[in-house]
């Protein structure tokens, strides 16, 4: 590499820096990954229809599905410390390549709860939002939460752009054939893309940061956390509760419930798209905004001013039945979902460190989806026993009120202490 290119390489504000080029390609996997694992609804239809399953049935893959994901988050992470977040990107994106294409093969929907629900939910988890953060604080020193921001809207553009791409290839040329095209672009297109355009980090790489894989043949220690080193830092259990609920209270309870919670109360479908149409579009500019401003305050006040957001919504949501309210409460409710994933990623980069950021969080990413996976459950479970969803509100937001005292708890100030903790260990 000649000297000119070297320092645009490592200079942040030089004219032209890879690390934006890093950042474009972390928003575009995300994309891409999340923009199939976000439009599992419709799949749900065509699948009962091909193999004549019941919505338990469908159901069940996608409960599996996010399972595996929050597993294979906690190893995405673990592995991105380890081998660099290049090589994760590429397994992932060929995992996800060949599953999908190799689903037109599929004779029974148990083949589905394999390839999709277990197979190519591993390609999800290395492919997701862990994954590329590792990179981008690897990459920014400064406005290291705008950039996460940025590149984590890909989460919620991808299913904007591929539900209805989705919808329209089904009813054109089959679901089948449709993972095929899928398929062939994953594998044969964006894989090789990733691997030798995608960097884990700067080439100037501080001398006392050595590169993880040659740390890994000194010292089995230090290539990442150990779910137990963390799990003994009480900090670690201000994080993973808080983390549980707010997967509870947006992608379980949101994705999954809000459509039918309308209509329960008889808000036609054009009412209901359009709030969804409102809650995608406040997520977009609450995801940048906050990303703006985890560089300038402290992430654990961000995240009490965004659970307490979430408290006022589902208040206005539990007390009126009014159209003109939803789409209040949307507009809210919207500007909180994916935005937490900056200050909880900074917060992590903060206590465990910059090279173990992606062990630690990845691990305390999968509570999430723990948490996201009872929040589909458990309001399922109260609407058949009380036929509303008055109950699924009111723990929601008993929920958040204890989540936002208990973020607002953790004490800053022990965090270099825990991370010299978990760095010994």
């Amino acid at each position: 590499m000649n000297k000119g290119l070297f320092k645009q390489e490592h200079a942040e504000g030089s004219k032209f820096y890879y690390g934006y080029v890093i950042v474009f390609l972390s928003f575009l996997v995300l994309f891409a990954s999340m923009g199939i694992r976000g439009t599992f609804g419709t799949f749900v239809t065509p699948w009962e229809t091909t193999f004549g399953a019941s919505r338990l049935t469908v159901s069940f893959v996608s409960f599996t599905s996010l399972v595996i994901f929050g597993i294979s988050i906690v190893a995405a992470g673990r592995l991105s410390d380890r081998w660099g977040p290049r090589k994760v990107l590429s397994l992932g994106l060929f995992i996800l390549g060949i599953c999908m294409a190799a689903s037109f093969f599929a004779k029974t929907i148990w083949h589905l709860a394999i390839l999709y629900g277990v197979l190519a939910s591993v390609g999800f988890g290395f492919t997701s939002n862990v994954t590329v953060s590792v990179a981008i604080v690897r990459w920014f020193k400064q406005k290291q939460g705008l950039m996460i921001s940025i590149i984590v809207l890909g989460m919620a553009g991808g299913p904007t752009l591929f539900a209805p791409m989705n919808i329209y290839l089904i009813d054109w040329i089959g679901w089948r054939w449709m993972f095929v095209i899928y398929g062939a672009i994953y594998a044969l297109i964006l894989t090789p893309l990733y691997f030798f355009l995608y960097k884990d980090r700067p080439a100037a790489a501080p001398a006392a940061e050595p590169p993880v894989q040659e740390r890994a043949k000194k010292s089995a220690k230090t290539t990442g956390v150990r779910p137990a080193s963390i799990l003994r830092q009480p900090v670690t259990w201000m994080l993973v509760i808080p983390y549980v609920i707010c997967g509870f209270t947006d992608i379980g309870l949101i994705q999954t419930h809000l459509v039918p919670l309308g209509e329960d109360r008889h808000f036609s479908n054009t009412t209901m798209a359009d709030v969804m149409l409102v809650y995608g579009v406040l997520n977009i500019i609450g995801t940048v905004g906050v990303g703006y401003l985890t560089d300038l305050m402290s992430s654990k006040k961000i995240l009490f001013m965004l659970y307490s957001l979430r408290v006022v919504g589902l208040l206005i949501l539990s007390f009126t039945n009014d159209s003109v309210w939803l789409f209040i409460f949307a507009a809210m409710y919207g500007l909180t979902d994916i935005a937490t994933i900056a200050p909880f990623t900074m917060l992590c980069s903060k206590i465990y460190g910059v090279e173990r950021m992606g062990s630690a969080f990845g691990f305390i990413s999968f509570f999430h989806q723990f948490g996201a996976a009872a929040g589909s459950l458990v309001p399922g479970i109260l609407f058949g026993i009380s036929h509303n969803y008055a109950s699924t509100l009111w723990l929601s937001t008993g929920l958040l009120v204890f989540n936002s005292i208990m973020i607002l708890s953790v004490n800053e100030s022990r965090t270099t202490k825990a991370a010299v903790s978990v760095n010994s260990a």
